[in-house]
């Protein structure tokens, strides 16, 4: 059903996504709980996630997220797009099984010919049986395929083990500043409805269209399940005229809402959960932020919208946030800027 017939601007857009991704006001969540929120955070390095919850959580402390790690609540996995993601525990085990396909493509195209005459049930039958026997990193449980499969490809096993079975890391994996060479163990997965998925999509990343949704998914047949749910939820359009997709419960943010400046870090799922990304990322700057080799830069929002990058510069006594703006600022701005980074860096070290 549609609920107005005037398009969302793009700062509407802006706004209501900020709103989702507590950008707009930090909230007073657990980590799990904020976790939970976003459905996932990109893990590919071990520090961004624990920024990301700093910039959206207040009072975000650390040990928390460690704690919930080491207790199972939130993993550390293969997962959307077929990089790795912390989760919650909970939604893991039901949303590993709707990302098989994905995973099956992705082994696919990384690996190609260098897969050919791996037996699929055979590896994941031995996979299973040597990670039962207790967490083995992805070298030790090739090493043990190899002793069955001698003549396939070591890193096409380890790939498929991973993509066959829903493994997640064992911490110290993903610890805070971690480098820690990860060790792998099973977790249980229960079948859920497709639908549920999509909506927990919205929530986090809506109004969308089908292609966010196939984008921050990674495949492409979730499209049908959207669109199938057209009776239960919001249509609307954009200034482009493209359809976009709600939950009836889902509140829109005006344009004219004000955005704080925020720091949003590297490989932030912000930036990477839709397929128009002119809704945060101003086409001018895609390149400056969207790297080659699927790298991502950490980025400086403001009013709403990323107008230059960040990093941090370890010392030896203290840590420097350098900023590269973009675009000019006004001086008001800048030093909004400032304090923030300077706050980024009091957690960085103090952390």
């Amino acid at each position: 059903m549609s609920r107005t017939s005037s398009p969302l601007t793009l700062r509407d857009l802006n706004r209501t996504l900020l709103d989702r991704q507590m950008l707009l006001a930090r909230k007073t969540w657990s980590a799990a709980e904020a976790v939970q929120r976003l459905v996932a955070l990109q893990a590919q390095l071990a520090t961004p996630p624990y920024l990301g919850l700093w910039t959206r959580v207040e009072g975000f402390a650390v040990a928390e997220l460690v704690a919930a790690m080491q207790q199972g609540a939130v993993v550390r996995a293969p997962f959307l797009r077929s990089t790795l993601h912390l989760v919650t525990a909970a939604d893991f085990a039901w949303i590993r099984p709707l990302l098989q396909p994905a995973l099956e493509r992705a082994w696919q195209g990384f690996f190609g010919a260098r897969k050919s005459g791996i037996d699929t049930r055979a590896l994941t039958a031995a996979a299973r049986d040597l990670i039962a026997s207790g967490p083995l990193s992805m070298s030790e449980l090739s090493d043990g395929l190899l002793g069955h499969f001698p003549g396939w490809n070591k890193e096409a096993m380890e790939y498929g083990a991973r993509t066959h079975l829903p493994l997640v890391q064992v911490p110290p994996a993903g610890m805070w500043k971690g480098g820690t060479s990860a060790k792998y163990r099973m977790l249980e997965v229960t079948a859920k409805a497709p639908e549920e998925f999509v909506r927990r999509y919205l929530a986090a990343f809506g109004p969308a269209s089908v292609k966010d949704l196939q984008a921050w998914a990674g495949y492409a047949a979730i499209g049908k399940v959207m669109l199938g749910m057209r009776e239960e939820l919001v249509e609307y359009r954009d200034e482009t005229g493209r359809t976009l997709f709600d939950l009836q419960q889902g509140k829109i943010v005006t344009g004219e809402e004000a955005a704080p400046v925020r720091l949003v870090p590297e490989y932030d799922n912000l930036v990477l959960s839709h397929a128009d990304r002119s809704r945060i990322v101003p086409e001018e700057y895609r390149k400056l932020v969207l790297l080659s080799a699927g790298r991502v830069r950490a980025t400086v929002l403001v009013d709403g919208f990323v107008a230059g990058a960040w990093k941090i510069e370890r010392g030896k006594k203290e840590s420097k946030v350098l900023i590269e703006m973009f675009r000019p600022v006004s001086r008001a701005i800048r030093t909004q800027i400032d304090g923030e980074a300077e706050r980024l860096r009091h957690f960085y070290d103090g952390a």
